[in-house]
């Protein structure tokens, strides 16, 4: 194998693993469809990983990152701030609706989750992590932040989010110009929603308003199937805007003090 094709393996293998660490909880053909590599392939991939230790299955067959992954984080820094001002209206308003709530920002071109109630939340089986870094296309706080910058802010975040992940388009089962017709209308209505191929939760997203920008959102996620998202929007709209209101008042208050 030359080393050129040994590089595309590795490739194809730490995209795997980066999927399975976005998701949290993942079949295999989900999987394949998320990270763009063959089933085939993919089913390679998770054996190896699987017998390293970094890939786990649970009983549901869906495979997770272990600790061994999370521990190349472990120099991660650490948003205090966060846990201090923004967790406890989070669980608050999480109490009201029961569906888990999530505040997320962009860095380096990638949606960020800085934290979330999966853990107060009684509708959770399998609670996702804080500080998980997910694409910004395809996901309702990724398009609801998007939304907020002006278009030549937002062209250069998706560039640079392209050199990252050439497939960033085709793993959200969407175009360029598709998306620029769904940030048009989350414009316009204030809020953003999606529903992840292959995956059974739809969110939906709000902004969170700064001083003098949107730099932060805050979303719930519901299954489909229990609540529908025509329902999720009457329900959940109002409280989530409620919410991102008390924060940002929280946050310039934090700031100016």
């Amino acid at each position: 194998m030359s080393g050129i094709q040994q590089l595309d393996v590795v490739e194809r293998a730490v995209r795997v693993l980066r999927t399975i660490n976005a998701f949290d909880g993942v079949s295999v053909s989900e999987l394949a469809k998320l990270s763009g590599v063959t089933r085939a392939a993919t089913n390679r991939y998770l054996v190896t990983l699987e017998t390293l230790g970094y890939v786990e299955r649970n009983a549901e067959k869906k495979y997770a990152v272990t600790r061994k992954v999370l521990e190349f984080s472990s120099g991660a820094p650490r948003d205090d701030w966060v846990s201090i001002m923004i967790q406890p209206i989070l669980v608050d308003y999480c109490r009201q609706i029961g569906w888990p709530l999530s505040f997320s920002t962009i860095r380096n071109s990638q949606l960020v989750v800085l934290t979330n109630t999966d853990v107060e939340s009684p509708l959770i089986v399998r609670p996702s992590r804080e500080h998980l870094v997910l694409p910004l296309v395809g996901r309702a706080a990724g398009h609801m932040l998007l939304a907020s910058k002006s278009k030549a802010v937002r062209d250069d975040i998706l560039s640079s989010a392209l050199i990252r992940n050439t497939n960033l388009y085709t793993q959200a089962g969407m175009s360029p110009n598709a998306l620029e017709d769904i940030l048009k209308v989350t414009q316009k209505q204030g809020y953003a929603t999606s529903k992840l191929t292959g995956m059974n939760w739809a969110t939906l997203s709000v902004p969170v308003q700064g001083e003098d920008n949107v730099e932060f959102a805050v979303s719930t996620r519901v299954h489909p199937t229990a609540v529908s998202l025509n329902e999720a929007l009457s329900r959940f709209v109002e409280p989530l805007r409620s919410c991102a209101t008390k924060l940002s008042k929280t946050m310039r208050t934090a700031s100016r003090s």
